[in-house]
């Protein structure tokens, strides 16, 4: 063994899950060179990007507490044996197995694989934050702000965001946390960065907007949901890594559809492996005889606005008066097929976007607790039956291990 070069070592190594990653650094000098080689992680990826019936993503309640549909698939990527779900909800409990909270939720999810905990422990009800990687377990706790403590914190959202070199290395990252008032309006904005350890209060344009859903993730960017003072919908964005002003790093999306009749609530799907943020509704449109019809149109969000990606005739499940199906996310991997779930008929919907032909499947196996269920034909979902398409938070587990960089005035747990 001692014979075999670096790169026959990374052949090797590359057919092992990133789970172990960690450990396998620990072995020897020669493998930890080879496991933290651009070579090495470009080989692993570069084995994986196809693979995507073994990754593991899912979508949570806004709450943090569950799983609203969980793929997890045995996830042959990060050797996962269980769903993800289990690993989020264990990863402050098990680093901290004396310490006893009052409450802990996940607030926050980012694109690379690191989640924001936000616990209360019964020692006084102090508050504390958390950055992690549930899978691999590495926690560092962020002192918190004045400003963020319980009594500060009026109707708190929250954003984690990244950055990384041209190597795809994790360098930093940014915790966003805008404090709304109880009518919805943002009273202030504060960004913890990594790289300083400090907390800077932002001045935002967008002080009178209502943010209504959580953050999404993507590429150093934090999107928000917003309505404005005339209950139009908004998407609000915050470039966390711009070289620009304050008032630079914000902007804001009209929807492409705005005009037009729509069938579902606005809400945003976000596909890491392609790097973007995507929409999707049925829209009504005018044909040329003046008769109306409705298409399922997909948009894809660029710099300079929503492209049209997708339009294709939604059949008659979608359509019509009454419809008991709601959006529930599209595939984060392949970014063509869109999920839809019924809790009236309790049936999910899968369509591809891009024939347009669709499925339904309501044969499920209820879990011992009865609050979710698991679909006969695809073993590696988990769907709860409680809140399904309220509040939806997406998390979807990279094809690499991201680890937390060195931080200024934290305490590793």
């Amino acid at each position: 063994m001692d014979s075999l070069t670096d790169d026959l070592w990374a052949l090797v190594l590359a057919k092992l899950p990133i789970r172990i990653f960690t450990c396998f650094k620990v072995v020897c000098k020669q493998w930890k060179s080879v496991m933290e080689s651009p070579f090495f992680r470009k080989h692993f990826v570069s084995m994986h990007e196809n693979s995507s019936s073994s990754s593991s993503w899912l979508l949570m309640s806004t709450d943090g507490r569950d799983a609203i549909m969980d793929y997890y698939h045995q996830c042959d990527i990060w050797g996962l044996k269980r769903p993800l779900s289990s690993f989020i909800k264990s990863a402050l409990n098990d680093k901290n197995p004396n310490q006893k909270y009052l409450d802990v939720k996940v607030v926050a999810y980012s694109d690379l694989g690191l989640i924001l905990i936000y616990a209360i422990s019964k020692i006084k009800e102090k508050s504390s934050l958390y950055v992690a990687n549930p899978v691999s377990h590495e926690c560092v706790e962020i002192f918190l702000d004045p400003l963020l403590e319980k009594s500060q914190l009026c109707i708190p959202q929250w954003g984690i965001a990244t950055r990384v070199d041209e190597n795809d290395i994790l360098l930093s990252f940014k915790v966003v946390v805008v404090n709304r008032g109880l009518s919805g309006a943002m009273l202030n904005c504060l960004i913890y960065s990594s790289e300083t350890g400090m907390w800077s209060l932002d001045n935002t344009p967008f002080s009178k907007y209502f943010f209504t859903e959580s953050s999404i993730s993507l590429n150093g960017n934090l999107h928000w949901f917003a309505i404005n003072k005339d209950s139009q919908d908004f998407l609000i964005s915050m470039d966390l890594y711009t070289n620009s002003t304050s008032s630079d790093r914000w902007r804001v999306s009209h929807f492409p559809d705005l005009e037009k009749t729509i069938k579902f609530d606005r809400s945003c799907c976000r596909t890491p492996c392609h790097g973007f943020l995507m929409y999707i509704n049925i829209v009504s449109t005018t044909k040329v005889d003046g008769s109306l019809e409705e298409k399922l149109c997909v948009w894809r969000l660029q710099s300079e606005g929503w492209q049209l990606i997708s339009q294709i005739s939604p059949g008659s499940i979608l359509t019509g008066d009454f419809i008991n199906y709601a959006p529930l996310t599209i595939n984060p991997f392949d970014a063509k097929t869109a999920y839809f779930w019924s809790e009236k008929q309790e049936s999910m919907l899968y369509i591809n976007l891009h024939t347009g032909k669709s499925l339904t499947y309501n044969q499920f196996e209820l879990t011992s607790n009865r609050r979710t269920m698991i679909p006969a034909h695809d073993p590696r979902a988990v769907i709860s039956l409680k809140n399904t398409c309220v509040g939806l938070v997406p998390f979807v587990l990279p094809q690499w291990l991201y680890r937390i960089p060195n931080m200024v005035a934290v305490r590793r747990v």
